[in-house]
């Protein structure tokens, strides 16, 4: 009995330390009003912007997965004869066309794409998706894309961070309140190994994809 006591007296202990911390978090934002609006529209837009683009980069990463691990698709060797810049600034873009055949030569495609640039002749293993594009396969474009996951995950966490403190910022005491909650012993321990393992595994995944592009024709 002494022994529970022991460690629900340390729990509680543990929740009031977080929950001040917290709310001494919240307390240090801007006492004006103006002051707390434009804080908060500013984390609003920090997390906004931070969890679109973990969300979306890691759907479109997640969707690229099943063609690099050939999950989905038509295997085949791509052998590439043109290659053709379009687009400027950030919108500027390298595809190049060529011929697939597919490995049971059931499939010719002679005006299939790929993205990037590759010189004319290069012979690579691809999965063609239905539109006629295709997708490079193996070690480093699952690697990269299991890497760029991993950096989407902590963009994400940080884009809902924020988002929580412009909450806090408005509101500070139900800011504090919730914030405890969701910052409690628990919380924190399982999210700090969540952020502990991606930054493990993106280190890992992203020397193996370097390598693997390097390899690469």
């Amino acid at each position: 009995m002494t022994g529970r006591t022991g460690i629900r007296r340390a729990g509680g202990r543990e929740t009031v330390r977080a929950a001040r911390g917290y709310r001494a978090r919240a307390d240090s934002a801007p006492k004006t009003v103006p002051g707390r609006i434009a804080m908060a529209l500013f984390m609003v837009f920090i997390g906004v912007l931070f969890s679109g683009l973990g969300t979306g980069g890691a759907v479109d990463l997640a969707d690229g997965l099943k063609y690099s691990t050939r999950m989905s698709g038509t295997p085949g060797l791509l052998t590439t004869e043109t290659c053709e810049t379009t687009g400027t600034g950030k919108q500027r873009h390298t595809d190049c066309y060529g011929v697939f055949r597919a490995d049971d030569h059931r499939l010719v495609d002679r005006f299939a794409s790929i993205g990037g640039s590759y010189r004319a002749g290069t012979v690579l293993p691809v999965q063609r998706d239905a539109g006629g594009h295709c997708h490079l396969v193996g070690v480093a474009p699952t690697a990269g894309r299991l890497a760029g996951i991993c950096a989407c995950v902590v963009a994400l966490v940080a884009g809902l961070t924020a988002l929580c403190g412009a909450f806090s910022t408005v509101m500070p005491r139900l800011g504090g309140r919730i914030g405890a909650a969701l910052w409690s012993p628990g919380a924190a321990r399982m999210l700090g190994g969540l952020l502990k393992a991606c930054g493990i595994a993106f280190a890992l995944f992203g020397v193996t994809g370097v390598i693997g592009w390097l390899a690469m024709p």
